[in-house]
């Protein structure tokens, strides 16, 4: 009987395989999407056959494909096609923008923006609807904060969203207004959705348009599985346009969906979705991830729940964006329905009552139904250890110390900054590092640069005491993203049986110096062993 010949066969590598003795291996073989062997150029080339498709990796060094554990891949994907304000540095840049989008725009037809940070701009202040009625009278518009925590809204947004000076404060949100009580155009949190909820719905072909531009972002990158952190609550028929995108290809990467708790149906005390659906339901393409819950905001929009008052704004200490009651119901809801339980907390008092509704709903059972906190910005030492002993995973974004850090220091002060979004103080936890991305930049080299520099966008250092190695940020990247999602058996690390995600870089990153760690260029990457992207 004839050998079953690999279909693919990666040659001349710096494979390194990240398995539990560090291996390192020239070439690997490929049959059905998952590695046969792993061996010299000389042992795997002899493995091939007359139909063995043959990539020479040139000497690049080969690792586990990225998994990005906590991103909005549809609404990164909405960005890439709509009005970027990211690069703005003042609001007449904004202001700008917005009045050459109005020129290729339709008269009453929304305008939709993305990106703008105030704490980036000049005026270190949002911009108004005052700001930006000279230039949009005749369009509805919204912007939407980088934090994706807040927007700014023109008046006739608000006009259209029945917004005045009479409307209250939804719960969980702001409606910021100046002295004379009139809003400003800016909407916090839960108040977002008075505006959201009049913007026409995104049809089903930009959804599938704007995952596809995600995944071809993804794969260029080196990404090969990403956990969108809130799915079917952005577009009417947003699963079926991932589950479309997938069946067509146009989204290459391993996808799971995180749902959002306060859009599933309760029924008998628990969560109702898709009679009786749960964490794990799908394919290795496409699957249901675990539910969101939201215990608290944004840190630059200091409106995480922290325990003591901001150093920036001594007035407020944040806010939790539901009773906490409430919070342990849904905890008690998802996981007595089978649901993986992922909670944003960001700051420590958000944080800590995380960690109590994970001691008082799953006890002992914690470890092994792996609860997620997702952000843990603002730590302490005694969160720390109970995160550590309870065995919940952390899925933080180590991209936010650049682009958000200077931000962090103003909010929090040196004391706070401490041991806020820490690294080094987190070993012995289980660790996922993720981008939030459209939040800030995505590629995951360039997260993985700022575990080994710890600098602010600014140049000034942020917690150096809290650096990591370079190897321990990739395997948080890929391991850490695989046991987040219960998927390490079969990604993370480049092992016979796994699933043969990877991606070629031109460099041993452990070879180059840590500021230039974000500029190493990724020049294959593969899923199941197919090649989705060449540079």
């Amino acid at each position: 009987m004839r050998a079953v010949r690999p279909e693919g066969v990666f040659l001349n590598g710096n494979i390194l395989t990240l398995d539990a003795r560090n291996s390192r291996v020239q070439a690997l073989a490929v049959l059905h999407g998952r590695i046969v062997a792993l061996g010299s150029t000389r042992e795997i080339r002899a493995l091939a056959g007359l139909g063995t498709r043959r990539y020479d990796l040139k000497g690049a060094t080969v690792i586990p494909g990225f998994n990005d554990a906590h991103c909005h891949i549809l609404a990164f994907g909405l960005t890439l096609l709509g009005l970027d304000l990211k690069p703005a540095a003042r609001i007449a840049d904004i202001v700008t923008a917005v009045a050459a989008r109005t020129l290729r725009t339709a008269d009453g037809q929304w305008i939709q923006g993305h990106g703008y940070n105030n704490n980036k701009l000049a005026e270190l202040r949002h911009p108004t609807r005052q700001d930006l009625d000279p230039v949009s009278a005749g369009h509805p518009l919204w912007l939407q904060h980088t934090s994706g925590h807040m927007g700014v809204a023109n008046s006739l947004a608000l006009a259209r969203a029945g917004v005045t000076r009479d409307t209250p404060d939804p719960g969980g949100g702001v409606i910021e207004r100046d002295a004379r009580g009139e809003p400003t155009g800016l909407l916090k949190e839960t108040a977002q959705r008075l505006v959201r909820d009049v913007i026409p719905p995104v049809p089903l072909d930009e959804a599938k348009a704007a995952l596809a531009a995600a995944g071809r972002r993804f794969v260029a990158e080196g990404i090969t599985s990403a956990q969108d952190a809130r799915a079917g609550s952005l577009v009417p028929s947003e699963l079926r346009a991932y589950q479309e995108a997938t069946a067509e290809g146009r989204l290459p990467v391993r996808t799971s969906l995180l749902l959002d708790v306060d859009a599933l149906p309760v029924a008998d005390g628990g969560l109702a979705f898709g009679f009786g659906l749960y964490s794990g339901f799908g394919s290795d393409r496409l699957r249901l991830g675990g539910v969101k819950i939201f215990l608290d905001g944004s840190l630059i929009g200091c409106t995480a729940a922290v325990s003591a008052p901001y150093a920036s704004d001594p007035g407020t200490s944040g806010f939790l964006v539901k009773p906490e009651e409430k919070i342990r119901l849904q905890v008690e809801q998802a996981a007595g329905a089978g649901w993986q339980v992922c909670m944003h907390a960001i700051g420590d008092r958000a944080i800590e009552v995380a960690v109590g509704a994970v001691e008082g709903v799953m006890g002992a059972r914690a470890r092994r139904l792996r609860p997620r906190i997702e952000h843990c910005g603002v730590l302490r030492r005694d969160l720390i250890r109970a995160i550590r002993q309870r065995g919940i995973v952390i899925v933080t974004q180590p991209r936010f110390i650049i682009e958000l850090g200077d931000g962090f220091r103003r909010a929090l002060g040196d004391e706070r900054l401490r041991l806020c979004y820490p690294l080094r103080s987190l070993r012995g936890c289980h660790v996922a590092l993720s981008s939030d991305r459209p939040v800030v930049e995505g590629a995951p080299l360039l997260g993985i640069e700022a575990t080994v520099t710890e600098l602010t966008a600014s140049g000034a250092p942020y917690v150096p005491a809290e650096r990591i190695d370079v190897l321990e940020a990739i395997r948080w990247y890929t391991q850490g993203g695989a046991y987040a999602q219960f998927r390490e058996g079969e990604l993370g690390t480049l092992e016979v049986g796994k699933w043969a995600d990877l991606c070629a870089i031109e460099v041993d990153p452990r070879s180059v110096a840590p500021a230039d760690v974000g500029r190493i260029r990724v020049v294959l990457t593969a899923v199941g062993g197919e090649v989705v992207h060449r540079a």
